[in-house]
């Protein structure tokens, strides 16, 4: 299934470091598609083996259980909002904020939660760990002293649109809107030039 090259031969040896973090990334593209379409239940390791065009085999040592596979997919929207875990500019954090937690995958899979956490609590509680509570302490050490008001901010930037976004009635917002939005939310701390 995996490492067929041009001809159809497999390729021999092991793969590239390149080639492991594309069959990775093949992998968590596979995971979205399934989980936004078929909930988190809906999904099986058997399934996604066959979505990815990997072996069940492959997903468990590139990636893990199911339970990791989630985990991996809300971890790498952290890549756009964190990138490599480092972030000095809070307004520029605040809007990749709203541009990631207002995107159609960020809102597919929160509502997938939301829908499953009854009978999945290990993903709401992965969810939460791997998404909103490492933005929140990324927002408490940009803010310093002022870092008690980071959920706070981090709820703002949410604010009524992401609740109409998870209720299909807004659209995502532009980057241009996503700029405005996060301005306002700082103003509304004067959190604005920390």
């Amino acid at each position: 299934m995996d490492d067929v090259v041009g001809d159809g031969q497999r390729k021999r040896g092991r793969p590239t470091r390149s080639e492991r973090e594309q069959r990775r990334e093949q992998i968590l593209d596979a995971a979205v598609r399934l989980f936004l379409e078929h909930g988190y239940g809906g999904v099986s390791l058997d399934r996604l083996a066959a979505d990815a065009k990997v072996t069940k085999r492959t997903i468990y040592v590139y990636v893990g259980d199911k339970t990791a596979v989630f985990t991996a997919v809300v971890s790498r929207l952290n890549r756009d909002v964190l990138p490599e875990g480092q972030v000095a500019d809070l307004e520029a954090l605040a809007v990749r904020l709203v541009m990631t937690l207002h995107s159609d995958v960020a809102i597919g899979l929160h509502r997938m939660v939301i829908a499953e956490a009854k009978q999945f609590p290990e993903l709401a509680s992965g969810f939460y760990a791997a998404g909103p509570q490492r933005y929140i302490e990324a927002l408490a050490e940009l803010l310093g002293p002022a870092g008690t008001k980071a959920e706070q901010l981090f709820a703002l930037l949410l604010g009524e649109r992401h609740r109409r976004r998870l209720l299909c009635l807004d659209a995502a917002p532009s980057r241009a809107e996503a700029d405005a939005y996060a301005q306002a939310a700082l103003d509304s701390l004067a959190l604005r030039n920390l």
